[in-house]
């Protein structure tokens, strides 16, 4: 993500209100980030990313946009992220992956709740990602 950070490193020098009015859109979701440096950059992350979904996969339900989200924002935190142009593609690839394999996950699975089953979905593909 070296040039994600660059990006708001250097745009924080020159225009921090714009990356302030991000930061404050976003706060009832940043506001337990560690460390707090990250801020900015997560604001970035999510805003992109919903951007992205909303323009490109506007019929995708909300809690499958959220769950995207959650995805880019914990590879994020692991440094699994090299660059931003891959949050687009790792997006589609999620997306994708849930198409082809959700109702096989939850015919295998037992859950308590939707939340569960479709928490477990997400670190299944998360940890793929993780391990490559």
């Amino acid at each position: 993500m070296i040039d994600l950070i660059n990006r708001v490193d250097e745009w924080i020098k020159t225009d921090i209100n714009s990356v302030q009015e991000i930061v404050n859109k976003y706060t009832s979701i940043l506001q337990d980030t560690l460390p707090e440096k990250n801020i900015p950059y997560l604001a970035v992350i999510i805003d992109t990313s919903i951007q992205y979904l909303n323009g490109s996969h506007g019929k995708t339900t909300k809690d499958w946009k959220a769950w995207s989200i959650l995805l880019i924002k914990k590879l994020f935190e692991n440094d699994k992220l090299k660059k931003e142009k891959e949050i687009h593609f790792i997006i589609d690839e999620f997306l994708i992956y849930k198409e082809n394999e959700y109702n096989k996950w939850c015919t295998d699975i037992i859950s308590v709740n939707e939340y569960e089953r479709d928490r477990g979905f997400l670190y299944k593909f998360y940890w793929k990602q993780i391990d490559n």
